[in-house]
């Protein structure tokens, strides 16, 4: 019986067998190495996520030390001094600038890390802190009761301070956004003006009846005016909660006026004495500060109260107040007066007696002027491994009229991130 020899192997299945073989090995090569620069890449987003947090947890701290350290020197320290030796030496630490204004200070510069020993990681920026109690509260528009109707005294006069402010803004004005200094151009007449204020009236009202004003034949913006406006939103017919509520209002974002802008002259806080959650908030009037103003800024203040304008013209026999004009007529000299070097701080008795020489109805200083500031907006930066930190607040400040001591201090607005 004979066997057949059996067939050797194919050297091709043998040869195709290792080819596959080493291309299962290459692909899972291949995935292994995604796998692991996936892994790597999300390990150094783990570890980055956590240096953030860390960064982020140091910087938020260090801000939030610092408020505090704010606050207090706000009510454990004499105000002159906070402002005009404290506050003023670390302002020029980022600002070269011999003048430094209080009321409209630099925005934040970032310092060195390390200039505060209990924070060696930490980068702080020079804190923004300014009085606030010369500006025109927006809400002050309407009464309390928001029942007040156009063109009576109050509103015409409110009206003419608001036409005032706004018209220095003609000529080119200047001022700090978060990340550099700007300039802007105003071309807004009286007529331009009152819309704007005409607007603001009627989101504020509680009637449905529109601004109707017999002077440019200006009329205001109740809710029809909205019809068509893309994103679509309702009237408030109440209260402005914050200040960028105004930039909504019909007329106002066609002028393409900034917020920073409106920052300067307006608020919506009920600034100009100390806060009293009962006070009718509509009859508190703004004043200056003349401790920390300089003397540009009280002329300034000052020119709001003309009535010697286009549009007063038209009520000035009915609604004509002797005691605002001489204010406004006298502002260089009483500004002069004020601010005469060298500066020591004055109070309410001293500003009367400077007063005294100047003008005749010297005892009613205290309705345009004040030695003492009740309410402040105060921006604090820190930052760490390119991480910030920044607090924003509005507080007030309780403090008794003849000394400046502060008796309490209330957050109206707090904001951290």
């Amino acid at each position: 019986m004979s066997h057949l020899p059996g067939s050797p192997p194919s050297p091709l299945k043998t040869t195709s067998q290792r080819g596959i073989a080493l291309l299962i090995t290459l692909v899972i090569l291949a995935l292994l190495a995604v796998f692991m620069t996936e892994f790597a890449f999300e390990t150094k987003l783990e570890t980055r996520g956590i240096q953030n947090y860390q960064a982020s947890f140091k910087a938020r701290n260090a801000v939030k030390s610092m408020f505090k350290a704010v606050l207090e020197g706000l009510e454990g320290q004499e105000e002159v001094k906070f402002f005009r030796v404290y506050l003023k030496d670390l302002l020029r630490l980022g600002n070269m600038s011999n003048e430094i204004s209080f009321l409209n200070p630099p925005q934040p510069v970032r310092l060195p890390a390390g200039i505060i020993a209990d924070f060696p990681e930490v980068s702080f920026y020079t804190p923004y802190i300014r009085p606030i109690d010369h500006l025109f509260n927006l809400n002050r528009i309407q009464s309390r009761s928001r029942t007040r109707n156009n063109e009576t005294p109050p509103d015409v006069r409110l009206a003419n301070q608001f036409i005032n402010i706004i018209t220095e803004w003609n000529s080119t004005t200047t001022y700090q956004s978060e990340s550099s200094v700007l300039s802007q151009n105003f071309n807004l007449n009286n007529k331009d003006i009152l819309a704007i204020y005409a607007a603001i009236f009627d989101w504020l009202d509680k009637e449905d009846e529109i601004y109707d004003s017999s002077i440019y034949s200006t009329i205001g913006a109740e809710k029809n005016s909205y019809i068509g406006v893309d994103p679509y939103f309702e009237i408030k017919n109440g209260f402005l909660d914050k200040l960028s509520e105004v930039q909504l209002i019909r007329g106002v974002k066609d002028k393409r006026i900034s917020l920073a802008q409106w920052k300067k002259g307006f608020t919506t806080f009920p600034v100009g004495d100390k806060y009293e959650i009962q006070a009718d908030f509509s009859e508190i009037k703004p004043r200056i500060n003349v401790n920390l103003a300089t003397l540009d800024e009280i002329v300034e203040f000052l020119k709001q109260f003309n009535q010697y304008n286009p549009y007063f013209n038209n009520f000035i026999q009915d609604f004509y107040d002797d005691n605002s004009q001489e204010y406004f007529n006298k502002s260089d000299e009483i500004a002069k007066e004020l601010t005469k070097m060298p500066r020591s701080p004055l109070t309410s008795k001293n500003i009367k007696h400077k007063l005294s020489n100047i003008i005749t109805k010297y005892a009613s200083s205290h309705i345009y002027f004040t030695a003492y500031s009740y309410w402040y907006e105060i921006h604090l930066k820190t930052e760490i491994d390119n991480v910030k930190a920044e607090v924003r607040a509005v507080v007030s400040v309780d403090r008794n009229p003849a000394t400046g001591e502060a008796s309490n201090l209330v957050i109206h607005n707090f904001f951290l991130r």
